[in-house]
């Protein structure tokens, strides 16, 4: 017959058991938000919003940055040549676009700290026996930042726009419209994508460790029912 094992040993087992699959989620938590603050940080780098303008056969594609627009123009498709132009120039005419593009960037940087403090807490040995109140309120900030990162500039910046370009309304941040003579498109850049796969990973690598947690509570057993 084989040994029935003690009531210790199974509890034993059932612990070891729990810690393990609780490193492996925090191990694909951790590379969730690595990834998102990676992406976070690329992103600061490159234009969060565009501006397209077509006359005839001729085009020009702004991309706004944090601190300079970039204009490519192309005739008949072909590339002619590019500008860029500092917000402090003179000749840069799209003030509120700019204000409101480096408030964006100042959320998006706070968003990639917040990212970074979170994969640091996670990669102690204190993450390991982390409550799950602490697991919430991380996850709360993180979504919050999140969220406000995403959304600040499709909020912001149509209104923007439409004040600096004076003669149409910007309606959502991407959209197309003519004003004959030309033909005008928008919509988000390449910087912008990034922070929304950067919040994607970043909620998600949160917010495990907070569900695993909770999954991982043990649950009160039922009252018996007095006999009839």
């Amino acid at each position: 017959m084989r040994p029935v094992p003690s009531a210790g040993s199974i509890h034993q087992a059932v612990r070891w058991r729990t810690r393990l699959q609780l490193i492996l989620n925090l191990n694909r938590s951790r590379v969730a938000l690595a990834f998102a603050v990676l992406l976070a940080f690329v992103s600061l780098f490159l234009p969060l919003w565009s501006l397209g303008q077509t006359v005839g056969n001729d085009r020009a594609i702004s991309s706004f940055s944090w601190t300079y627009v970039t204009t490519d123009g192309y005739r008949s498709g072909a590339w002619t040549g590019s500008q860029t132009l500092p917000y402090s120039s003179s000749q840069f005419s799209f003030r509120s676009v700019a204000g409101v593009l480096s408030n964006a960037y100042i959320v998006d940087l706070v968003f990639l700290v917040v990212l970074a403090v979170v994969l640091a807490l996670y990669s102690i040995e204190y993450s390991r026996t982390m409550p799950t109140v602490s697991l919430l309120i991380l996850s709360v900030i993180v979504v919050g930042a999140a969220l406000f990162a995403l959304f600040y500039p499709i909020i912001g910046i149509p209104a923007a726009a439409t004040t600096d370009m004076g003669t149409f309304t910007i309606r959502g941040f991407w959209g197309a419209m003519s004003d004959p003579p030309a033909d005008w498109s928008w919509g988000p850049g390449t910087g912008w994508w990034l922070v929304l796969f950067s919040v994607v990973l970043g909620v998600l690598g949160t917010i495990l460790p907070y569900i695993k947690s909770i999954q991982a509570m043990p649950h009160a057993p039922k009252a018996a029912r007095p006999p009839a």
